[in-house]
């Protein structure tokens, strides 16, 4: 780590993706593309170290593992942190497997959510020297000292997993960072090109697009979400902190569009508008979009919100059936969720329905209801994923109480292959996707709006 007192290069990649993980919920929209936030947080963290950083989102760049190992050479690090999803963590096994093989003296870092949920089995793979459970910026930035000689030992270092004399080590959990202020933003002057970034062509309207993220941890008990790095305490981000945000990406970057994508947007009616004021008042209103959740808006807040640029809105709703969303713990009501979208409609804002098929306890006439629903609310669009109980999820832990799961391909937890509850099949699961799409999509309303 480090020559002749010289602070030490770090290299964080993104892993390669292939086609069939790229269209997976968990990484991002069908379609779509998304800056890895991750990385690019924990590279701006570190470089108020002092330490020198590179990136290399793969994904977007399309690079097999032959040009990584090429761009490795070329930035000769110190150091490599991978980050991974459950559905790319074969990939990004293989990729470090290569990385090892090539550089076998280069310590190698995994963090991200297959890596907090899953700590022992990702370990039981000796290519990975360290692993960082939960949020990553000080624990890396903890690690890379403790490398350099700057820190007591790996053992004080919260958040961490490490082997000692071929044991592994795993350190206390790291208190969640409580004042999000403090994280300065992405480092965005690492992203080659912006433009490469976006939803899917239906939930943008002008580029560059950037998704940014205001808060973390999620308020909300539902079962199917895995919630392993950020926790279930919400932390929110200043207005002043956000609209600082905003304002560097659309005066020194040329953003003409922001996607917020806070598990849930809208919590906190006082704080929205003290973000779109602090806009107004740097002379910026610019087109966005959001994730929100029907009992976190009123009429008055939405047409507020659309006043202030918003075009879009997404909403879980997971399920046309209530007894399915006291299953899954949603504390949504469906009479309410109707209302607010009727509200949408009428202010003109475009509005997605997220909904998933093969909860447990599902059956074909839940099923139904959710096709009846879907078909009976003024959404503009939906998206139907297959349920897919990922690691740190209740659901993943009590899945053999509700049907079966294949937890021997990592791959296939994509959001598509799907958990099948008792008393239905795989097969009729991804029928009655299909169906729902074609019941939806194929009628004269929507032919008439699109």
């Amino acid at each position: 780590m480090g020559q002749n007192g010289k602070k030490s290069t770090v290299l964080l990649i993104y892993p390669p993706i292939s086609k069939h993980e790229r269209y997976s919920s968990e990484i991002g929209e069908a379609g779509g593309e998304q800056i890895p936030l991750g990385i690019y947080y924990i590279a701006s963290y570190v470089r108020t170290h002092g330490f020198h950083v590179h990136c290399i989102d793969a994904e977007a760049q399309r690079l097999e593992n032959a040009e990584i190992i090429s761009k490795i050479k070329e930035i000769s690090p110190d150091i490599i942190g991978l980050s991974s999803s459950t559905v790319a963590f074969q990939r990004t096994l293989t990729l470090a497997q290569e990385i090892k093989t090539t550089f076998p003296h280069l310590p190698i870092v995994i963090g991200g959510p297959h890596a907090t949920s899953s700590i022992e089995s990702v370990m039981d793979n000796p290519v990975f020297d360290y692993l960082i459970y939960g949020e990553g910026e000080e624990t890396f930035a903890d690690l890379l000292h403790a490398l350099e000689g700057q820190k007591d030992s790996l053992s004080s270092i919260d958040g961490l997993a490490y082997r000692e004399n071929g044991a592994l080590k795993i350190n206390s959990p790291r208190d969640y960072i409580q004042d999000l202020d403090t994280i300065p933003f992405p480092a965005y002057d690492l992203i080659p090109d912006l433009t490469v970034y976006h939803p899917d062509p239906s939930n943008y309207r002008f580029t560059p697009v950037v998704h940014i993220i205001t808060s973390r941890g999620c308020p909300n008990h539902c079962t199917f979400c895995a919630r392993t790095i950020f926790g279930q305490k919400l932390r929110q981000r200043s207005p002043e902190n956000v609209a600082e945000e905003i304002e560097l990406l659309v005066k020194q970057y040329g953003v003409r569009e922001i996607a917020f994508f806070d598990d849930t947007f809208t919590i906190g009616k006082s704080r929205i508008q003290r973000i779109f004021t602090l806009l107004q008042e740097k002379g910026i209103q610019i087109p966005w979009s959001c994730f929100s959740r029907v009992n976190t808006v009123d009429y008055e807040t939405l047409a507020f919100m659309k006043k202030m640029g918003c075009w879009k809105m997404r909403f879980g709703i997971e399920s046309g059936d209530e007894s399915i969303l006291k299953t899954i713990r949603k504390n949504i009501d469906l009479k309410t969720a109707r209302e607010v979208i009727r509200n949408c409609k009428k202010l003109e804002i475009s509005t997605t329905g997220l909904f998933i098929i093969g909860h447990p306890g599902e059956t074909k006439e839940s099923i139904e209801k959710s096709i009846r629903y879907a078909l009976d609310v003024p959404f503009d669009d939906i998206v139907v994923t297959i349920n897919t109980p990922m690691p740190g999820s209740v659901q993943y832990d009590e899945v053999e109480q509700y049907g079966t799961l294949d937890r021997t391909n990592m791959s296939n937890f994509n959001f598509w292959k799907p958990f099948v509850p008792y008393g239905l099949d795989e097969k009729y699961l991804l029928r009655s996707q299909k169906r729902m799409y074609t019941k939806f999509y194929f009628r004269p309303r929507i032919f008439l709006l699109k």
